[in-house]
């Protein structure tokens, strides 16, 4: 998105051949344009609703883990002290369930690590698809917003923020059109076309 807003401002300003301070022109924080927009924070939520879910799994995977390793211990330290009590015939008939719980704990611990590997990639890929699929809708939208934007307080360029400099204090911020881009998009939601800018007279 933010390379999108960058190269409709450089339209704009290879249009002008005058210096850059000549335009009447406005800047948005792209960065801060995705993070506000309120399909985005819609989409974090249902990711973290997701995240939490799996993190429930895994630490539900943990405690077999924990459990199956306890009773391990267990077998095994009841094994050595029957030994240690020259009981060898009672510690050999307990060595093949010390096996099976070896085994068991083996598994448990495969199941984890299969487990955490496999949430991770899901995560991703579920990440990468809405943030994706939130970044085209966006992208195609964020153009028109800001072209009627810039014609209704007749700017003739916009800039990514980041990438000119521009006074601070108050007439920075008559420059800085991001949140009015916010608004809009914000109040035409995703499937519906962005409400015209109300037009700003331009002062003599």
């Amino acid at each position: 998105m933010k390379k999108h807003l960058f190269s409709i401002a450089l339209v704009c300003c290879l249009a002008f051949a005058g210096p850059v301070w000549a335009l009447n022109f406005g800047v948005v924080d792209a960065s801060k344009v995705f993070s506000k927009f309120s399909e985005t924070q819609k989409t974090k939520s249902l990711l973290e609703g997701e995240k939490g879910k799996m993190q429930n799994q895994l630490d539900s995977k943990k405690k077999e883990v924990a459990d199956a390793d306890a009773k391990y211990l267990e077998l095994a330290k009841k094994i050595q002290g029957l030994r240690d009590a020259k009981k060898d015939v009672d510690a050999k008939a307990l060595e093949s369930q010390l096996k099976a719980q070896r085994e068991v704990l083996a598994n448990a611990n495969s199941e984890l690590q299969k487990f955490f590997e496999e949430s991770q990639r899901r995560l991703y890929e579920l990440e990468d698809e809405k943030m994706g699929s939130l970044s085209k809708v966006l992208d195609e939208k964020v153009d028109t917003v800001i072209r009627k934007i810039a014609a209704a307080k007749g700017l003739e360029a916009v800039f990514e923020k980041r990438m000119v400099y521009y006074p601070g204090g108050e007439e920075g911020k008559k420059l800085d059109i991001t949140e009015d881009v916010i608004a809009a998009l914000n109040a035409a939601g995703v499937g519906a076309t962005p409400a015209p800018a109300v037009p700003v007279k331009k002062g003599k």
